[in-house]
């Protein structure tokens, strides 16, 4: 019921945004992009939750093995329902859903989704630091080296450290997070590379006869727009602040952001629309199966590769 309020609520937003835009400008620069590019950039995007299907696999493999189709199932419900509810309540929908597949307590799978959202913070906050056309390049190299350094190492030298600096390991809570290894962190940044690169690209295209934005500041708006959609406080599937977030970062002047938001949004809906259909997809091909998917501990995966 709560998705499907959801979905309610982003359709009749969605109609009542519609009924504002300049539809032929939209339809225009759909054409302006070649289909093999649009192809292209569907298919990229695909492999993005492909990596979170991994990612989760292997965040999970302590309590239960599960084939790559299940854990894709798991990714993409997850990532609808965040975009479909508003004020991020879709995340929810990841405990309950990691509580049937792997048998999973309450606080632990709490626990997974704050480490997992730990990693894509840091991972953005990184890139950031190196892509934003504002920051100084020794600045940002200095910050983002230890940064680096400290999350790839080993969790035994960081605790070792901590103890060293007369601190106390107890109160890191989840970041002491042991389940994970170092690919967590190469998959969330295998995906946010993905996502950027695709955004970056198609704003890059369709506003080549328009505004003079270098790629650099192509990747900077894809930035703010995947930052500004992890916010709490926004509507159905991020419409409107992500495409606040893309001019915010492109570092365009304020006369030019209609047309940035315009071009923004119409990358964004396709976006949407090939995560939505990816999960219907999914849902019609597995659904029986997955919902009929055996609880036990550590039993074989019903649904397989």
């Amino acid at each position: 019921m709560a998705v499907l309020l959801g979905l309610a609520l982003a359709l009749s937003l969605f109609v009542w945004a519609w009924q504002q835009l300049d539809r032929p400008d939209l339809s225009q620069w759909w054409r302006a992009v070649p289909p093999w590019l649009w192809a292209t950039a569907a298919a990229v995007w695909a492999c993005t939750f492909i990596l979170r299907a991994i990612r989760l696999r292997q965040e999970w493999q302590w309590k239960r093995q599960i084939s790559l189709r299940t854990a894709l199932h798991v990714v993409l419900l997850h990532n609808s329902a965040a975009l479909l509810m508003p004020l991020r309540s879709g995340e929810l929908g990841y405990p309950l859903l990691v509580r049937k597949v792997f048998d999973a307590s309450w606080p632990e799978s709490l626990r997974s989704l704050l480490w997992l959202r730990f990693q894509d913070a840091v991972v953005l906050a990184l890139l950031v630091l190196l892509f934003w056309p504002f920051t100084p390049p020794i600045a940002a190299a200095l910050i983002a080296a230890p940064v680096l350094v400290a999350l790839l190492a080993s969790r035994q030298h960081l605790e070792k450290f901590v103890l060293i600096c007369h601190g106390r390991v107890e109160w890191l809570g989840f970041i002491w997070h042991g389940r994970d290894r170092h690919a967590g962190w190469l998959l969330s940044l295998g995906n946010w590379l993905l996502k950027i690169a695709v955004v970056a690209i198609l704003l890059q295209v369709i506003l080549a006869e328009s505004v003079s934005l270098g790629m650099p500041a192509s990747v900077s708006a894809a930035l703010g727009g995947e930052i500004a959609a992890l916010l709490p406080l926004q509507g159905p599937a991020s419409l409107g602040t992500y495409e606040t977030g893309v001019w915010l970062f492109s570092g365009l002047p304020l006369e030019q952001a209609p047309l940035l938001g315009m071009v923004a949004l119409l990358v964004h809906l396709f976006c949407l629309g090939v995560s939505l259909l990816l999960a219907l997809l999914v849902a019609a091909v597995d659904g029986p199966a997955f919902w009929r998917l055996s609880h036990g501990k550590n039993r074989p995966d019903s649904i397989q590769n």
